[in-house]
């Protein structure tokens, strides 16, 4: 019976996915990005509602909606490819693995929407990426970024990387920080089935730039992670 329950959270996710796509691949023919930020909102929402993911917001009172952020957040399943744009009420574009892009659908509409590809391993050309990201930020769209660069397999929090910190200093950006809880239970790396969850999805105040500019990387790097864990494990 649950066997049956879980292929039937994958039909209706994957039948409200290709609404998605298509409304990228069709509307992008005569739109921006940013227009169409509106349409998909409501259907990464309705994703998730479909497949028994319930969402709890808090703290969207806590920054300007209309100023453009670093944005940072816990990675804990696939699905935050639909949470984030669900609920985060900011256009944004996303620094992505490079290996997502050769995925089918997806690589194809993530690069259509403009996401950064960054290549893990390579040095250079994630410099490349991160100033491809400072430009965009200078220019006022909205960045996110997973720090700790994976998803959790056990819900906790994986040690973040130095690249967002590095962005952030570099483009003198004000930094917003998401703690997440419970998604990673609805989609567990390297588990097929897709579960019911409730999720905290809190956001915190900025970090601005004249608060930690004469921080270094690593003192940048730890207030971040005390900051959105404190904000993972808020109720």
């Amino acid at each position: 019976m649950k066997r049956i329950l879980y292929i039937y959270r994958w039909t209706v996710a994957v039948l409200v996915f290709s609404q998605i796509a298509a409304l990228v691949f069709i509307g992008m023919i005569f739109y921006r990005p940013q227009q169409l930020f509106v349409l998909i909102q409501p259907l990464c929402r309705l994703l998730l509602r479909v497949i028994s993911v319930r969402v709890k917001v808090t703290g969207l009172d806590n920054f300007d909606h209309r100023r453009p952020y670093l944005i940072i957040c816990n990675h804990e399943s696939l699905l935050d490819a639909f949470i984030c744009p669900g609920y985060i009420p900011l256009f944004f574009t996303v620094l992505e693995l490079t290996d997502h892009f050769s995925w089918p659908v997806w690589g194809k509409m993530t690069k259509k929407w403009g996401n950064i590809p960054v290549r893990k391993g390579n040095l250079k050309a994630a410099m490349e990426s991160l100033d491809r990201a400072r430009i965009l930020l200078k220019n006022g769209t909205s960045i996110l970024i997973f720090p700790e660069g994976e998803r959790t397999i056990s819900g906790k929090m994986n040690s973040f990387r130095k690249g967002a910190f590095h962005l952030a200093k570099s483009a003198r950006a004000d930094i917003l920080p998401i703690g997440m809880k419970g998604l990673w239970q609805a989609k567990t790396k390297g588990d097929w089935r897709v579960r019911s969850a409730n999720v905290n999805f809190n956001f915190g105040r900025p970090l601005y730039y004249n608060d930690y500019q004469h921080l270094s990387l690593d003192q940048l790097k730890d207030w971040a992670d005390v900051e959105i864990r404190r904000l993972k494990h808020s109720a």
